[in-house]
């Protein structure tokens, strides 16, 4: 863990940069996890810039900012150069933003500009720089000007996680001007934990209000929506072997989730079959690319797992009552993904889960289900009709209840 490096989603002072780009840091797996949908679309580039300090800058004056195209379906990083204001008796330097804010067909187009120190929903109720974001006047509409599609040009889309309901129209870009003053007069090099605050940002925003991010924004509305957004719920990790080895973890841990964890409102198939019988809507998202498909043929639903990456623990909680092609069917298609790794589990409607709860269900499965289709062949008639019949009575007995 970094010393005093706030969380970039939750703001929690015991956090460890990034690896790759040291601009975001995260306390916790979850947390990573939470905006690695957004920020892997920078984070490469952001550190060959950061290289060598930014050897690659193209002028003292020039400075890092993220731009968010009208044209193209994801954000970018830019340098963006300053001039100096003749105009000011303290040097005060202006961002030079004609060419990122041009719309072909139109002259000078006027421009509005949105301040940002803090961010309520992250647990920074202020920040040390002041965050800039610049766009269009909407009062002003100039031809050929079109939703932007980095904002909202792909499904899900960059701000898909957020309330997400103000349409972004022309060129936005994100700047950082040093200090927290009034108007800050220098420029400096943007962050990816600003380029988060800049999502969401954009995502909470109200027309003629402003974000609900914003410190000090304390209207009825914004305050409910963040209600539903702020702190974390406890939900439950099955770690494969090689995690419970290189992390020196057992093999199932509570985890404090955030609430803007993507499995609440992005990602994450319907809930987990037998769980959901008894009103526990269980949704599941596997830890890194390299372990959903675990080194085997990802075509094939039998292949092994890779060394350690086995998680029969997973397996049994994720197991289905469905019947296909006469064959009982153990993991669906669309759950390929959460075949082998360490798996989180959360439950959708927001509230903590313990491990108890894994393990009585995973128990259930495995008395009662795994048996039941190993010796009742899917074809018979009524033969998932009884193996609900008997999940519901075991449940019954057992008191599961949600």
């Amino acid at each position: 863990m970094d010393i005093d490096v706030p969380c970039t989603i939750c703001g929690s002072s015991k956090a460890r940069r990034c690896d790759r780009c040291h601009s975001a840091a995260y306390c916790s797996r979850e947390c990573q996890q939470t905006d690695w949908r957004t920020h892997r679309l920078l984070c490469r580039k952001f550190s060959e810039h950061a290289r060598d300090h930014f050897a690659n800058r193209p002028s003292p004056k020039h400075h890092l900012a993220v731009f968010f195209p009208m044209d193209k379906t994801r954000p970018s990083l830019v340098w963006v150069d300053s001039k100096k204001d003749k105009y000011e008796a303290e040097p005060y330097f202006h961002p030079v933003l004609d060419q990122l804010l041009h719309i072909p067909g139109n002259k000078y187009i006027g421009r509005d500009l949105r301040q940002l120190q803090g961010n309520v929903l992250r647990g920074r109720p202020s920040s040390q720089d002041t965050l800039n974001l610049w766009f269009l006047d909407p009062d002003v509409p100039p031809r050929n000007i079109t939703t932007n599609k980095a904002i909202h040009g792909t499904i899900p889309t960059l701000i898909g996680d957020t309330w997400g309901e103000f349409i972004w129209k022309g060129p936005v870009i994100a700047v950082m001007r040093k200090g927290t003053g009034f108007e800050p007069r220098h420029s400096t090099d943007i962050t990816l934990t600003a380029y988060r605050d800049a999502i969401d940002y954009l995502g909470y925003y109200r027309d003629t209000i402003g974000s609900m991010i914003e410190p000090g924004q304390d209207d009825h509305f914004s305050k409910r929506v963040l209600a539903d957004r702020i702190s974390k719920v406890v939900g439950v990790r099955i770690n494969c072997l090689r995690d419970q080895i290189d992390r020196q973890e057992p093999e199932m841990v509570e985890v404090a989730v955030p609430k803007t964890h993507p499995l609440f409102n992005l990602e994450g198939d319907d809930p987990c079959d037998i769980p959901s019988l008894f009103g526990l809507d269980l949704v599941a998202k596997s830890y890194g690319s390299n372990q959903s498909s675990g080194g085997g043929n990802d075509d094939d639903d039998d292949a092994p797992p890779a060394d350690g990456l086995e998680n029969p623990l997973a397996q049994l909680l994720l197991m289905t009552t469905s019947i296909k092609d006469g064959k009982w069917v153990r993991l669906p298609d669309y759950r390929r993904h959460l075949r082998h790794g360490s798996i989180l589990f959360v439950c959708r409607s927001k509230r903590d889960i313990k491990t108890e709860d894994i393990h009585t269900f995973c128990n259930l499965i495995e008395e009662v289900v795994v048996p039941f289709v190993l010796k009742e062949n899917a074809s018979n008639p009524g033969a998932r009709k009884r193996l609900l019949s008997q999940l519901e009575e075991e449940g019954v007995r057992r008191g599961l209840k949600y």
